[in-house]
């Protein structure tokens, strides 16, 4: 995966704005298969921003995000014609923007197109992506923690 640039703001001990990290996102971990993430930022709960700055992924990814939490994640889905879509679902509202190339937003029995600058918003629902172009996609990815649906596990 290409390298992302993280910048993250913080306060120094007079309580003034600053820079606390500016680097390579060090997290682009593989998932299944070919896929690749970069976890850009995690937090559970309600976020702690008066805190000293500690990086908050952990060294493994998880699909869904922690408990009250978010999850901030690009993924790199490769050119793949052939793939079988992986159908599951998380407790999360996710917001999906593909940020080049395209990709398919597969549902249990539809799915739709999706290129850069396309938005999804995903609610609980049993889902996959499938890229069936010659060209890897990068799709950004925001998961937020919610209620599971009521009488369906996650998938």
């Amino acid at each position: 995966m290409k390298p992302f640039r993280r910048i993250v703001t913080g306060h120094d001990k007079n309580g003034r704005a600053v820079f606390v990290e500016d680097a390579t996102c060090p997290h682009a971990l593989p998932v299944a298969g070919d896929v690749i993430t970069l976890e850009l930022w995690q937090h559970a709960g309600t976020p702690d921003n008066s805190g000293e700055y500690i990086d908050p992924v952990p060294p493994t990814a998880s699909v869904p995000p922690p408990p009250g939490g978010s999850v901030l994640r690009i993924v790199e889905f490769p050119a793949d014609p052939e793939i079988k879509p992986y159908l599951h679902r998380t407790a999360s509202l996710d917001y999906c923007v593909v940020l080049s190339g395209q990709v398919f937003a597969v549902l249990d029995d539809d799915e739709r197109l999706m290129t850069a600058g396309d938005v999804l918003v995903q609610r609980g629902t049993n889902h996959s992506w499938a890229n069936r172009s010659d060209e890897p996609a990068l799709v950004l990815f925001v998961l937020v923690d919610a209620a599971p649906l009521p009488g369906l596990p996650p998938g």
